[in-house]
């Protein structure tokens, strides 16, 4: 799920004053393509974004989120598709698993709860737990956990930056960009970039509270700004740090930073990311991304 994307959906209907239906997957059994606490929105044209299935539920949900708004009654289904021996809906959905997911209202005179909520942890800092109550079910309220949407650092803003940052903003991450030339980020393409900022390397510290991200990725291709990337990194919790380059170049900037470089030993990947194959800007950024999404999957 692409929570920006999510999010932006969310924003625009609040803003209208529009109703909406939240989608939340309550439980699910063998294999199935989301878990309990995914969820989508519903509008009340049946636009709907996020998706709990591989687009063969999403059409009925929209019907049922059509009902659920003109019922104002909260609604549960489950979709059991380990059943379909023969194609469901005329799609064959291929799944061996069950699935139950809930639908309730979220309304202006109600302040669109409890998604508001989830909203604001998702674009916040610290993860949160919610529990829904499901109506005519009190001893089965939903419980689940929502963290907020990853934050990275890219340091540089050169052409093989744009399309990592491309590719993060698909994936719903919130990335900000950071270059000390002036000339890289107004030639540069980062319009999926929540910021972009021009300063020196030796500032990022002072300017950005670096408790906030989760990764950062150091590829400016400038020795003394990489070195000062890295310096004020090892001193922080980030939990992946990425250094574009060979290997010889990353051992001469460790050897650069003196003890910083023991407090990075766990947490630097460099070269960064993962062998994939292909040369170029976008193969490059392609496996860096891989390598973020690997280390976010396993905490």
């Amino acid at each position: 799920m692409n929570s920006t994307k999510l999010l932006q959906f969310f924003d625009a209907r609040r803003e209208r004053g529009e109703p909406l239906v939240l989608v939340t997957v309550y439980d699910t059994a063998g294999s199935t393509y989301s878990k309990a606490g995914d969820h989508m929105l519903v509008d009340q044209n049946g636009v709907f974004r996020g998706m709990l299935s591989g687009g063969c539920l999403e059409g009925d949900l929209a019907i049922r989120a059509q009902q659920v708004l003109e019922s104002g009654s909260p609604q549960m289904v489950t979709y059991d598709l380990s059943e379909d021996d023969d194609e469901l809906w005329g799609m064959g959905v291929g799944c061996d698993g069950r699935m139950r997911v809930y639908l309730q209202p979220l309304l202006e005179e109600t302040d669109y709860a409890p998604f508001a909520q989830i909203a604001d942890v998702l674009n916040g800092h610290a993860a949160a737990e919610f529990t829904i109550p499901i109506e005519g079910e009190p001893t089965a309220d939903l419980v689940f956990i929502v963290e907020p949407t990853p934050r990275v650092l890219v340091l540089g803003a050169g052409l093989d930056a744009e399309p990592v940052v491309r590719f993060a903003a698909e994936l719903g991450w919130r990335c900000t960009v950071i270059d000390h030339r002036q000339a890289y980020i107004d030639n540069g393409d980062f319009s999926a970039a929540q910021s972009v900022l021009c300063a020196p390397a030796d500032h990022l510290s002072t300017m950005l509270d670096l408790s906030r991200y989760d990764m950062a990725i150091v590829m400016s291709h400038h020795l003394a700004s990489d070195r000062s990337y890295l310096t004020q990194l090892a001193a922080t919790d980030i939990s992946y740090v990425g250094l574009l380059g060979p290997q010889n170049r990353r051992d001469r900037l460790l050897s650069e930073i003196g003890d910083a470089q023991t407090k990075l030993e766990q947490r630097l990947h460099g070269p960064a990311g993962i062998e994939l194959g292909g040369r170029g800007p976008a193969p490059i950024a392609l496996s860096i991304i891989a390598q973020m999404q690997e280390k976010l999957s396993s905490g």
